[in-house]
C-alpha cells in the first residue's frame, strides 16, 4: 500500500512575487482605463478649456474624439500598473511585514509604499498622459496619430516635451496615491475586523472541544479575498475621494501639455495666469472671485472622480483575484 504524501508548497521568492504583482497590476490597470477611456476624454477636453457648456459634452465632435488615444493610454497603463503595483508590493512587504500590520506605523509605511510605486510607474506614466492628453484635445489636428504627435513633440520640444508636466503630476499622484491606497487598505482591515467579530460570535455557539476545528477552518476563510461587489465599492469610494481632492493638479498638468507654446512652461507661470484671468473677470467682487477660482481648479472634478471610481472598481477586485490565483496565500 503507498502512502501518498503531500505535496510541499514551497513559498515564492521575492523577485517571483515581484513579477507576479506586476502581471496582475499591468492587467487590471490596463483593462480598467479601457473601459473607462471616453470619460477621461471629456474629462481632459473640459479643462484644456475645449468644452466650454455641456451642450458641447454631448456634441457630435465630442462623441468622434471618444476614442482618441484609447491604444496608447491602454497599453502605456499596463506598463505604469506594472511598475506601480509591483513596487508598491514590495516595499510594503519590506516597509510592513504581516505581524507589523496592526501598528502604528502602519498607515504612514501604506502612504511611503505608494509614493515609492508611483516614482516607478513615472518614466512610463508621464509620457503616456502627454501623448494621450494631446490626442484627446486634437492639440496637432483632428487627424493626428499618436506617432504623429510623438514626432511632433520632439521635434518642437525634444526628448523633454514627452515629460511636460512632470511636477504637477507627481505632486498629483503621491496625494493620490497615499489616499487611494490608505482608504483600500483601511476598508480591507475594517471588512476584516467585521467578519472576524460575526465568526467570533458564531464559533461561541460551538461545544468547546469543537470550538478549536471551527475556528481554524473560519480565520483561514477569512483571509480569503473580499467579496468582489465589496471590493468595487472599496475601490470605487477611495478612487473617488482621492480623484476629486487632487483634481487642482490635474487641471494644471492639463493646461500645461496642451498649450499651445514651445517654450517650457512652469507651475507657477500657469497658476499665476488662472489667478490673473479670474481676477480680471470677476474685478471688485471678492465672492465670485472665490466661486470662479473654485470652478477654474476644479474644472472636470466630478467626470475625473466618477472616472477614478471606475477605474477603481474594475481595477482592485480584478487585481485581487489574479493575485489569489497566482499566488499562493494571497
Amino acid at each position: 500500500m503507498s502512502v501518498v504524501v503531500p505535496k510541499q508548497v514551497v513559498p515564492p521568492t521575492e523577485f517571483q512575487l515581484y513579477k507576479k504583482h506586476f502581471v496582475a497590476g499591468a492587467t487590471a490597470l490596463s483593462l480598467s482605463y479601457s473601459c473607462m477611456h471616453p470619460l477621461d476624454t471629456i474629462k481632459t477636453r473640459i479643462q484644456a478649456d475645449v468644452l466650454r457648456s455641456w451642450r458641447a459634452i454631448f456634441s457630435r465632435e465630442t462623441l468622434r474624439s471618444l476614442g482618441k488615444g484609447f491604444f496608447v493610454s491602454a497599453l502605456g497603463a499596463a506598463g505604469q500598473g506594472g511598475a506601480r503595483f509591483s513596487t508598491y508590493e514590495l516595499c510594503k512587504a519590506r516597509l510592513l511585514p504581516p505581524q507589523d500590520q496592526k501598528k502604528p506605523w502602519a498607515i504612514p509605511a501604506t502612504a511611503l509604499s505608494a509614493v515609492f510605486g508611483d516614482l516607478a510607474s513615472s518614466v512610463i506614466k508621464v509620457p503616456r498622459e502627454v501623448i494621450t492628453a494631446k490626442l484627446q484635445t486634437d492639440h496637432y489636428g483632428v487627424s493626428a496619430t499618436a506617432a504623429q504627435v510623438v514626432r511632433q513633440t520632439l521635434r518642437e520640444e525634444g526628448p523633454q516635451g514627452l515629460f511636460r508636466g512632470f511636477w504637477p503630476i507627481a505632486a498629483r499622484d503621491f496625494p493620490f496615491m497615499v489616499i487611494l491606497l490608505v482608504s483600500y487598505e483601511n476598508f480591507k482591515a475594517f471588512h476584516h475586523r467585521s467578519v472576524r467579530e460575526d465568526l467570533i460570535k458564531n464559533i461561541n455557539r460551538y461545544e468547546p472541544h469543537q470550538q478549536q476545528v471551527v475556528a481554524g477552518a473560519a480565520f483561514e476563510e477569512l483571509e480569503a479575498d473580499i467579496p468582489t461587489l465589496r471590493s468595487v465599492l472599496y475601490g470605487g469610494v477611495s478612487g473617488f475621494l482621492a480623484g476629486y481632492f487632487t483634481t487642482p493638479m490635474d487641471v494644471l498638468r492639463t493646461r500645461m501639455i496642451t498649450m499651445k507654446q514651445h517654450e517650457p512652461v512652469t507651475v507657477k507661470q500657469v497658476t499665476q495666469s488662472i489667478f490673473d484671468r479670474v481676477r480680471a473677470q470677476n474685478k471688485g467682487r471678492p465672492l465670485a472671485q472665490s466661486a470662479a477660482l473654485y470652478q477654474s481648479f476644479f474644472a472636470g472634478s466630478l467626470p475625473r472622480s466618477f472616472w477614478w471610481f471606475g477605474i477603481c472598481g474594475i481595477f482592485f477586485p480584478t487585481y485581487e483575484t489574479l493575485k489569489s490565483l497566482m499566488i499562493p496565500g494571497k
